[in-house]
């Protein structure tokens, strides 16, 4: 019964650290790079920011829910050896409890990360007058504080995308 309690105690606490594994997108802002495009060369405009939106933009969660899986059958299946294993010292009783812990782990590692392999952050679209002449709208990851209407630099690294650069550098609150 003591075992129990404990698997209890222990899935839960599970599903609470794996809550916190969701993605909160930064790898998608304007201004992080991968590695393949340091030292790249990247087409550089200027361009005039006229509108700021407040946006939702959906990210993969995908990489974080497998995870979450993964670490939930791991934990469970050793909790559910350890439960089998109390009283009864036979290989089946350990492995069973093994493979029952491993499959309810799992299913609150699933538990944890939400039923859908989606992440909402919060975002910013973008309204700017190009060099051109043409208006355009760009949406990314960011925050409204980090931009102002006005000049701002936009990298292009492929073509039709945009990474228009955060151009209000002390517009948020410092933590």
């Amino acid at each position: 019964m003591m075992q129990k309690k404990l698997l209890t105690i222990a899935l839960c606490g599970l599903t609470f650290s794996l809550s916190g594994c969701a993605t909160d997108g930064n790898r998608y802002r304007s201004d992080v790079y991968s590695a393949g495009m340091v030292n790249q060369a990247q087409e550089v405009k200027t361009v005039e920011i006229i509108a700021i939106n407040p946006a939702q933009v959906a990210v993969s969660n995908a990489e974080a829910a497998e995870r979450a899986r993964t670490a939930g059958a791991i934990i469970g299946a050793i909790a559910g050896a350890a439960i089998g294993n109390h009283g009864n010292h036979s290989t089946s009783s350990r492995v069973l409890g093994g493979l029952a812990g491993g499959a309810i782990g799992g299913m609150v590692g699933d538990a944890s990360t939400g039923a859908t392999n989606t992440a909402y952050v919060d975002g910013v679209q973008l309204v700017y007058r190009a060099p051109n002449g043409k208006i355009y709208q760009s949406a990314q990851v960011g925050q409204l504080c980090e931009f102002k209407t006005g000049p701002a630099v936009m990298v292009s690294p492929r073509a039709n995308e945009t990474r228009i650069q955060p151009n209000n550098p002390y517009g948020c609150a410092r933590r």
